[in-house]
């Protein structure tokens, strides 16, 4: 990272020599500059991460169950809130990691609050967040905190110290994150936790810091599906510069991309928030658009501010899910004024720059896919080895009990307009008869 000071230093020294008249005066506010420089200790901050939602085909965000084998994919030296990722919840907050790049060694503080919801999992150690937040007027979301070195990233010491992740373990949703050369190490003060009776033998330290949540928030943008036809509606007031719509189906896929949408109407101005796409077939080999696609989201997560390394590291972590997994979903760029209203940030000494870059992951459930579920679903017959290879056909994967909260409430919905129609028959009856 560039280093203010020098900057600096440069000009003033290059005064000196253009204006020797004033050498002086020049030679004193040399010395107060790098008097400044010494003292000052610029920081820059830069965080990644990723808002997963599930979408039926209506648009309306539902909640959806989080396995606890999703958790266990995690290293052990993360620490786990009793209130667990694992669960119903409309929104989850996934691998938000925070590098930080200093000019020196220094002690530095990190809270963070997730509104709408609580921090579940956190890499070293975070003070605080326990409980659940509900937004009201006037109320703040519990914060979690760190403090703690900032050490540089050729520290031999330190880097010695970060745990490694067990070969047991999946490294994907984790150890890429590690692949940032420049990011530096950050030892947290907090060595045990407060309460815990059996407490965690791994050293506080790591390139970054990570964590996790879940909760009811709501993201201001939103897709609804008729038929392969798709509506992806912004409702925030900043427009989404950049997003794609992906279908995949076993080992074909394919993908599109939107154009940028407006952040919503004001004052009376007509709707332009909002952008119309039919999906398009699957019919490319999956590795094919793959490939194709991490390379974009990389190009556009670096023009978005990530440095190549931190670009290449969210993909990694998020490479097989994003762009593997069966299923009909929109990948957008999350704009910064709903990732600051979500995810409230605060970081001492107070950053000279800081970047916070999240991608939306909205999947959804297609009427023909609803519909699939809700024939599966039918409690009038017995289920049989064809049934549940249907269902596995589905791909819902690890959104399957979300899927059953929709296709039921499609089932509820139906039957609730049924009785109505009945009740107004009844009613339209009486009314001839008299």
């Amino acid at each position: 990272m560039a280093n203010p000071a020098a900057k600096v230093f440069y000009i003033a020294f290059t005064d000196c020599a253009v204006f020797p008249p004033y050498n002086g005066m020049m030679k004193t506010a040399l010395f107060l500059v790098l008097g400044f420089g010494s003292f000052a200790q610029a920081l820059e901050v830069h965080e990644w991460g990723t808002f997963t939602v599930l979408s039926g085909s209506n648009g309306a965000q539902v909640p959806w169950y989080a396995s606890a084998a999703d958790l266990a994919r995690l290293p052990d030296f993360v620490s786990r809130s009793p209130l667990s990722k694992a669960g119903y919840s409309t929104v989850r907050m996934e691998t938000p990691v925070i590098y930080f790049y200093p000019e020196k060694e220094m002690e530095v503080s990190i809270e963070v609050a997730f509104s709408g919801g609580n921090v579940t999992e956190t890499f070293p150690h975070g003070s605080g967040g326990g409980a659940i937040h509900v937004p009201m007027a006037g109320t703040e979301p519990p914060k979690t905190r760190w403090k703690g070195t900032l050490h540089p990233p050729t520290d031999k010491v330190a880097l010695a110290e970060i745990p490694a992740i067990p070969d047991s373990k999946d490294p994907e949703p984790y150890g890429a994150a590690r692949e940032v050369p420049e990011a530096w190490i950050f030892e947290s003060d907090l060595k045990e936790i407060p309460g815990l009776q059996v407490q965690p033998h791994f050293p506080q330290m790591e390139k970054f810091i990570f964590y996790r949540g879940a909760g009811n928030a709501y993201i201001p943008m939103s897709a609804a599906m008729e038929g392969d036809d798709v509506t992806v509606t912004n409702s925030g007031g900043e427009a989404i510069p950049f997003a794609v719509a992906l279908r995949v189906r076993g080992a074909k896929a394919a993908w599109i991309s939107l154009p940028q949408i407006p952040g919503r109407p004001v004052n009376g101005q007509p709707a332009m928030n909002q952008s119309r796409i039919d999906f398009p077939k699957a019919e490319r080999p999956l590795d094919e658009v793959e490939s194709e696609l991490a390379a974009e989201w990389k190009r556009t997560l670096a023009a978005d501010g990530l440095t190549p390394a931190e670009a290449s590291a969210m993909v990694e972590t998020w490479r097989k899910t994003w762009f593997r997994e069966s299923g009909d979903r929109i990948l957008t760029l999350v704009p910064r004024n709903v990732t600051d209203a979500m995810l409230p940030l605060k970081i001492t000494p107070a950053p000279e720059k800081t970047t916070r870059v999240f991608v939306a992951r909205i999947e959804m459930l297609s009427p023909d896919r609803e519909e699939q579920l809700i024939s599966l679903m039918n409690p009038t017959k017995a289920v049989d080895a064809k049934d549940f290879e249907k269902l596995s056909g589905l791909g819902l994967g690890r959104f399957r009990y979300g899927a059953r909260g929709i296709a039921s409430q499609i089932q509820v919905n139906r039957m609730n307009d049924k009785f109505f129609e009945l009740v107004r028959f009844g009613e339209n009856l009486e009314t001839t008869a008299r």
